[in-house]
């Protein structure tokens, strides 16, 4: 611990590594990562269900794709900004929904 501090090197290590509690987004009252994932899982959940739509509904699903790919994108774009490491499954999942929707040349996530 250091003196006088009562927290130990690590604490504020740690302290300096995590975003800002006054980081919330203030509409939502959640912060911008938190609100960004939680648009990836509804565009996750929106895309399940379009794929049980009848044959001949491929705008439905192309319009849901197009949605997660979106969310994907924003996600990773703020955890870039943040200098946070993309998950491999995201970024497997960005990779899938551009080839896709035919994105091939879409920013490296």
């Amino acid at each position: 611990m250091v003196a006088g501090r009562g927290r130990s090197a690590t604490d504020r290590d740690r302290a300096d590594t995590m975003p800002p509690s006054n980081a919330a987004h203030p509409a939502s009252g959640l912060d911008p990562l938190t609100a960004l994932i939680q648009e990836v899982i509804s565009a996750r959940a929106a895309m399940t269900a379009a794929r049980r739509v009848p044959l001949g509904s491929s705008n439905v699903v192309k319009q849901t794709r197009t949605r997660l790919l979106d969310a994907l994108e924003a996600y990773t774009a703020e955890l870039d900004a943040r200098h946070l490491p993309v998950p491999y499954a995201i970024r497997d999942d960005l990779r899938i929904q551009r080839l896709a929707l035919g994105k091939v040349a879409g920013p490296p996530a």
